[in-house]
């Protein structure tokens, strides 16, 4: 009898014990719950904004990366053209003070004391003299368009924060400026050195009028 009374007590402490148990299990858990999802979004919204700045970074880099090449090479088109610029006025001005040259012999030596060779070589000189003035011209117009692209690259490259490079090329298109100004007024102060010899040539010796002028005159 004792018995029973004992094992029935003890079964029904056990059923009230563990349904108190498990109503502590579901009053805790949902909270648990809660704040275990709430860290995983701060969580997933961090690893967003990591990527986002990540491409952003990535994207900045790229363009910046692209407008050092296109620096690059509108630096090497200022630098090809001027080397081009500068050439060609050196053989244009070696040719003009040959011409010079020949001008002052003919004139010292006079019509009959001039060697019919002389008169050739003025003939070849004031040919090379028309071909090398048609290059130089094309060649400042190839300077100009130069010198739009490298201007649009310096734009480019300040903008996107390479300022580095948009300074270098901006330097690079000053120097080009500054050389081909000098090469100009060198080429123009020699052609008219010649232009006046030719005409104080014509006005003591105009028996030689037709042999000293200039190529584009006689054509016209």
């Amino acid at each position: 009898m004792f018995r029973s009374r004992l094992y029935s007590l003890l079964k029904t402490s056990f059923k009230f014990n563990s349904r108190k148990l498990s109503y502590k299990i579901l009053k805790v858990a949902p909270i648990t719950f809660s704040a275990l999802t709430t860290v995983s979004c701060d969580d997933q919204k961090q690893e967003i904004t990591d990527i986002s700045n990540t491409d952003s970074l990535e994207h900045e880099f790229l363009i910046r990366q692209a407008t050092t090449v296109n620096v690059n090479a509108a630096t090497q088109l200022l630098t090809v053209t001027l080397v081009a610029i500068q050439d060609t006025s050196e053989r244009l001005r070696d040719a003009l003070s040959k011409e010079i040259c020949l001008v002052k012999q003919a004139l010292e030596w006079g019509e009959e004391g001039t060697p019919a060779q002389h008169w050739d070589q003025l003939v070849a000189i004031r040919g090379a003299l028309c071909d090398l003035n048609h290059n130089l011209r094309t060649l400042f117009s190839y300077m100009d368009y130069a010198e739009k692209l490298a201007t649009l690259a310096a734009e480019i490259s300040y903008l996107s924060g390479n300022t580095a490079a948009s300074d270098a090329i901006c330097e690079r298109i000053d120097h080009a400026n500054r050389s081909c100004n000098n090469q100009k007024k060198l080429t123009h102060d020699l052609q008219q050195e010649c232009l006046e010899l030719q005409q104080l040539a014509i006005i003591n010796a105009p028996h030689l009028e037709e042999q000293l002028k200039p190529n584009d005159k006689k054509r016209k």
